[in-house]
């Protein structure tokens, strides 16, 4: 038997996906959806606060990046927990983390409450996404990782919807009084319920408490076979399928590695070349996302619709045919990198989220951009759905491509140094947004479509490809 088995990969690519790993994405794509949740609702939010508590364009840049500021700390510190004790015992302190301070939020009384609760928030959401990503890849057949992780960073766009729903009651359909600028729902702010409503994903911790367990990949790398080979049988006997053991003697095992190891000479090139794929997919997405309010505003696009009888406002519209838009952007990228490969089809999504993120800038009232004519509705709308149909799938390519590149005692460390990049750039990207659409959307804009092509010609200069691989 032992001259059968080989490693970890080759016994678990034995396994083909069944019930176990559409339970297992269930689980972590849940996990997934509540951390989009979680980023997008500063978006509705933020207008509210700005005049609740009389902030200025500075202050208001930095509480809408306050969680990103945290999910730098996330992503560097949960990662390296996650290879150092574990993907699980990390997993559920770091959903457990996001929910608790998301609905304490409820309770900030100013800017620096407000800031405070934010950026504790985004320790846990950066987190969770460093770990999910790790867990879920470690439990999936080389065939199928890739196509897996994409379907994974797929739920995204549920939980944006998710907030749309929520922002929509708790700022629309049950206000009762206050003033415009600050709704209230019975008494209380409706601001303050929807960060209380945020909370409850906290509920999902016992679902990971009760049905997860520890990789077979860490516990194989940590020495404990015996705990990989029950972890392995109880997937093949959920799946039906014949359980093959790993044998002490065939198993590689490695200490947890700090982040050194990302920059030795086996890594280095790849660790910079998606790091940098990180800084510019952050830097355009969230440059572009949370401010996109008020872009569709200032475009003269926002119009309230009737809808069953009930009057939603456009932007809530706007953002349901977004996030809708999103879900064959997922879908097609999961194709893709199973097909032409991930380092194809980040790059190439890169690219073109750049070139349609230009075509909706440069559609904006007021620019007259050498003759093009890109301006009027369609050129506008069309090319926001088309941004966000490519960036999506580059987020679900990167997500994919990540895991890959790194080994098992570095993994998570791996992703969450690499998210932590991002997560600078997410931060600056609003930031310098909103200081540059004072002088026009045109020059806020561009520096974003900039970044997503520079970002997909470092992956197709530098990328290695991983399809077909397995994890080392």
């Amino acid at each position: 038997m032992a001259d059968d088995t080989v490693s970890v990969s080759q016994v678990l690519d034995r396994i083909p996906v069944g019930a176990f790993h559409r339970r297992l994405l269930a689980i972590c794509g849940s996990a997934w959806a509540f951390d989009g949740m979680e980023v997008i609702i500063i978006s509705f939010t933020l207008p509210v606060l700005v005049g609740a508590w009389e902030l200025s364009g500075l202050t208001a840049g930095l509480l809408g990046s306050a969680s990103l500021m945290g999910m730098i700390v996330g992503n560097w510190g949960w990662g390296w927990y996650a290879d150092r004790y574990g993907r699980i015992d990390a997993f559920q302190w770091t959903v457990l983390t996001y929910s608790v301070f998301a609905g304490l939020t409820a309770l900030a009384v100013g800017f620096y409450s407000g800031f405070a609760l934010r950026f504790l928030t985004g320790i846990g959401l950066g987190g969770a996404l460093a770990v999910d990503t790790s867990y879920l890849s470690e439990h999936l057949p080389t065939n199928r990782r890739g196509r897996y992780l994409v379907y994974l960073d797929a739920f995204w766009p549920i939980g944006n919807l998710l907030a749309v729903l929520l922002a929509w009651l708790f700022l629309s359909v049950l206000t009762t009084g206050g003033t415009i600028a600050v709704p209230v729902v019975g008494d209380v702010a409706g601001w303050r319920l929807l960060f209380v409503s945020s909370a409850f994903p906290a509920l999902l911790v016992f679902v990971i408490r009760s049905q997860l367990r520890e990789t077979p990949y860490f516990l194989a790398r940590k020495g404990d076979i015996e705990g990989a080979n029950e972890r392995i049988r109880a997937i093949a006997e959920e799946n039906g399928e014949e359980f093959t053991p790993i044998t002490a003697d065939r198993v590689e095992t490695a200490p947890s590695a700090d982040f050194s190891r990302l920059f030795e000479g086996d890594l280095r090139q790849q660790t910079v070349m998606i790091a940098t794929a990180w800084f510019a997919i952050n830097f355009g997405y969230y440059g572009v996302f949370i401010w996109l309010p008020q872009t569709v505003g200032a475009a003269g696009v926002v119009e309230s619709i009737t809808l069953a009888g009930l009057t939603v406002e456009g932007i809530y519209v706007y953002f349901v045919l977004i996030a809708l838009v999103q879900i064959p952007g997922y879908l097609s990228a999961a194709y893709l990198v199973e097909v032409v490969g991930r380092r194809a089809t980040l790059g190439s999504y890169l690219l073109l989220s750049g070139v349609f993120t230009f075509v909706f800038a440069a559609s904006m009232p007021d620019v007259a951009l050498f003759g093009l004519g890109f301006s009027g509705f369609w050129p506008f709308f069309g090319g926001l759905l088309a941004a966000s149909f490519f960036t999506l799938g580059a987020w679900g390519a990167i997500y994919a491509y990540t895991p890959e590149l790194f080994p098992t005692e570095a993994r998570a460390t791996g992703n969450g140094f690499a998210g932590g990049v991002g997560k600078i750039a997410a931060v600056i990207g609003p930031i310098l947004a909103g200081i540059l659409v004072e002088t026009g959307y045109l020059v806020a804009l561009v520096p974003l479509a900039v970044a997503f092509a520079i970002g997909g010609a470092v992956v197709l200069a530098f990328g290695r490809e991983t399809m077909g691989e397995p994890l080392f």
